[in-house]
């Protein structure tokens, strides 16, 4: 075993090695690279590069295996560092991704003994990735364990969705996710609590934040009230320039979370912002009923709500606006409005998840909240099916 491991990682650094070569010869190319070999992963599996921007992650390019290898390539708009996921959608593989951050001129290698994703080995000088490795090796068995519950409930989902499953199908399904769900938070809480041992003992930086706030999501989704105490220890020994950065932020929600506005309540207001940079406020729209639509351009139900959106906001024009209020990146959310040929009020506070929608208390997308003509919070709920937009409250108007 130990003789196949130092065989693996020289194949690794030889790679390695070969490609930089290349990029040395031509660095006009500027090309994100990836080599990965696999074994015990079939040929013909589509294996896709996913750059991630904010919540949203784009498919950027794509390989098949051959020979259980793959190569991919790409070109960024800039040479910067950037956070990149590798992931397969076919069926034999969990709903998770490999998570790597890479640059042009720093060649990836990936190597794979199986089609769990997630704990694929990559091999890189990036520090990012290096740091990042450090908490996924540290967890291995537990993560690989986690992917075959994400296998599994994967295939149950199907089940659950097929409009031609039988009841009692669809039911023995539901039970099944019920539980796998469970086993899978249980896996996850023992991961965290050793992620958080793990960062009790090095010195915080940009990548370790992002782990210490996988481990503060227990609190806030789990209410696992146990790790408070020590992450908040931890958030305090924290650099303001950290504190201030995206994930720090993320963390200050969640261990000093904002008075969340109920129905009752005079509406929260702040700067949002168009695509042209002019300044909205909430407030601009009293004196007609204001339905608040929080969105991403990565969520499919967002994606089958805007037709009904559309129509409500032509139908009750006059009575009610619509305001939708974006949680992507300016780029993502440019990119939505072009695809969706959005109009009206489209606005953004440029915070992602946390400015507004932290105070509305905005846990799943699409959320909307609805608000009377003085300002007072009427209504507020969750998810999209067909003609769910107009049930809530709207007949009054």
């Amino acid at each position: 075993m130990k003789h196949c491991l130092k065989t693996a990682l020289f194949s690794a650094l030889f790679a390695l090695l070969a490609v930089g070569q290349v990029l040395a010869q031509d660095s006009s190319r500027a090309k994100v690279i990836i080599e990965g070999n696999l074994t015990g992963v079939k040929d013909g599996t589509h294996i896709s590069l996913m750059q991630e921007q904010g919540s949203v992650g784009s498919e950027v390019a794509k390989d098949s295996l051959q020979n259980g290898h793959f190569h991919i390539e790409y070109t960024p708009e800039d040479t910067a560092l950037g956070i990149y996921s590798l992931m397969s959608f076919d069926d034999n593989f969990p709903s998770m991704a490999l998570k790597f951050w890479a640059k042009p001129g720093h060649p990836i290698y990936v190597q794979g003994e199986n089609n769990l994703v997630y704990t694929w080995v990559v091999t890189s000088d990036i520090p990012e990735q290096q740091e990042w490795a450090y908490f996924i090796n540290a967890n291995k068995n537990d993560w690989d364990d986690y992917q075959k519950l994400s296998i599994i409930r994967k295939a149950r989902m199907a089940t659950l969705i097929d409009f031609k499953s039988s009841d009692t199908a669809k039911k023995s399904a539901r039970t099944a996710v019920d539980s796998l769900d469970k086993e899978s938070e249980v896996i996850e809480y023992k991961i965290q609590k050793h992620n958080l041992a793990l960062l009790q003992q090095v010195k915080m930086t940009p990548t370790r934040l992002q782990v210490l706030n996988d481990v503060a999501n227990q609190i806030k989704w789990y209410q696992k009230e146990d790790l408070r105490a020590p992450v908040t220890t931890i958030y305090k020994t924290l650099s303001q320039e950290l504190k201030n950065s995206e994930y720090g932020q993320k963390l200050t929600i969640t261990l000093y979370a904002p008075r969340i506005i109920a129905p009752g309540e005079e509406m929260y207001d702040t700067d949002l912002f168009d695509l042209a940079g002019n300044t909205h406020h909430l407030a601009d729209f009293k004196g007609q009923y204001l339905l608040v639509d929080f969105w991403s351009f990565g969520c499919g139900p967002c994606h089958a709500s805007v037709p009904e959106l559309k129509e409500i906001a032509e139908k009750l024009k006059g009575k009610l606006t619509v305001v939708s209020l974006s949680s992507d990146t300016k780029k993502i959310w440019k990119k939505a409005t072009d695809y969706f040929k959005l109009t009206g009020n489209n606005f953004s506070d440029l915070k992602e998840d946390r400015g507004i929608y932290a105070h509305y208390g905005v846990a799943g997308i699409p959320h909307y909240v609805l608000i009377s003509p003085d300002g007072i919070v009427k209504s507020a709920w969750t998810g999209y099916g067909t003609g769910s937009i107009s049930a809530p409250g709207m007949v009054q108007i």
